[in-house]
């Protein structure tokens, strides 16, 4: 038993060796849901970077969902049990190649067993998530293994997921540019919904209303510069990220799986402030991010490396409410009767002390006065003899 332990370990860290060293998704095989879940735990350093257990105390991303759109994703898998939801078609549950799977994982994976936590303490088991709170929409635009797929495919793709409720639509794939997509990306942005791409290609991340991440090592490194060229996107961990593959296995990501980080990290503020639109959910997670590289924003670290907590405890303003007309509750309210600003109360005239108000009278006693002289006249004129 502790041999085999052992050498589960000695096999993890060989692949962890070789991800590294050849910078590429790599999967796991020896490590399997149910053999040894406490090290691929152990292998998810941003839990600590970006303090998941202080995060999670505030906010897990309930209530939001995450539309995947890529391979499909293995809703079967111990760590994602419950947390995909029904794709458009069959092909969405049956992720090839891994990738789609990945991706749910780093955003909304809840581990597994009698470790399983919401939690990034404690020895976990399995993957977890940055918001093991969300929901997550499989949308498969690329279902062949090895296939690329297409602009338009994924344009398709946006669509479905804004049709069917995502809040947050995870892209980490780049393609060639396409007025198709952007046309999607811009409806989706109308329609108050938020496109996350990685920074590693130029298109879909330089379309006006993708929120890019920029993928960094455990030491904050941006060893590519992002293909953008823009000083916008947020630096979240990328490089050496153990996640959830296909057929309950675990994998090393590559950097596009940065986008993932930053899509659970807007859904773990959303969540927190539901009645954010889009853009205030953007610029909340660019205006608390931490300055990196030169002062200021810049086209190496774009806003900053992601601040999550402080993200949590900044929140979206809240508007503030227009004036009221009405008259103000409790002991400063006026009391019945009494005066309004630029107005009297009602007094009954015989109890008012002011001889003004007895001029209103006069018009009626003139009138009565020559009313009853003329019935005196007239009937005087219609006695005999006169």
């Amino acid at each position: 038993m502790i041999a085999g332990r052992y050498l589960a370990w000695v096999r993890v860290l060989c692949a962890a060796l070789i991800a590294a060293t050849v910078g590429f998704a790599a999967p796991v095989p020896a490590v399997a849901a149910a053999s040894q879940p406490d090290v691929v735990r152990t292998l998810q350093w941003q839990n600590a970077k970006l303090k998941l257990d202080e995060v999670h105390r505030g906010s897990t991303g309930q209530g939001i969902v995450v539309a995947v759109v890529d391979s499909g994703v293995d809703g079967q898998h111990p760590d994602l049990v419950g947390q995909v939801l029904q794709g458009p078609d069959p092909r969405a549950s049956t992720d090839v190649d891994g990738r789609g799977t990945g991706l749910a994982g780093i955003i909304a994976g809840h581990g597994h067993g009698q470790f399983a936590s919401p939690s990034s303490d404690g020895g976990g088991a399995g993957i977890l998530g940055v918001a093991p709170g969300a929901k997550i929409l499989p949308i498969a635009f690329a279902p062949s293994v090895g296939e690329g797929g297409s602009a338009d495919n994924m344009a398709t793709g946006i669509e479905l997921a804004v049709n069917r409720g995502a809040k947050i639509i995870c892209i980490a794939r780049g393609f060639p540019t396409s007025e198709r997509l952007q046309f999607a990306i811009d409806v989706a942005f109308e329609k108050n919904v938020l496109v996350v791409a990685p920074d590693s290609s130029t298109w879909p991340a330089s379309y006006p209303g993708v929120m890019t991440a920029i993928a960094a090592d455990r030491v904050g490194v941006v060893r590519v510069s992002p293909a953008t060229g823009r000083s916008t996107g947020v630096v979240v961990p990328g490089i050496e990220l153990m996640t959830t593959d296909r057929a309950g296995g675990y994998r090393f990501a590559d950097p596009s799986v940065s986008a993932a980080v930053l899509a659970g990290a807007a859904a773990v503020v959303w969540s927190a402030n539901p009645d954010a639109k889009a853009a205030e959910i953007m610029n909340l997670l660019r205006s608390t991010a931490a300055d990196r590289g030169a002062a200021g924003p810049d086209t190496q670290y774009g806003a900053g490396e992601l601040n999550l907590v402080q993200a949590l405890k900044t929140g979206v303003p809240k508007p503030k409410p227009s004036p009221s007309l009405s008259p103000p509750a409790g002991a400063n309210a006026p009391r019945p009767g009494a005066d309004l600003p630029g107005r009297t109360s009602a007094r009954p005239l015989l109890d008012s002390t002011d001889w003004r108000r007895w001029l209103v009278v006069l018009p009626l006693l003139f009138f009565l006065v020559a009313l009853g002289f003329w019935s005196y006249k007239s009937a005087h004129q219609r006695r005999p003899g006169t």
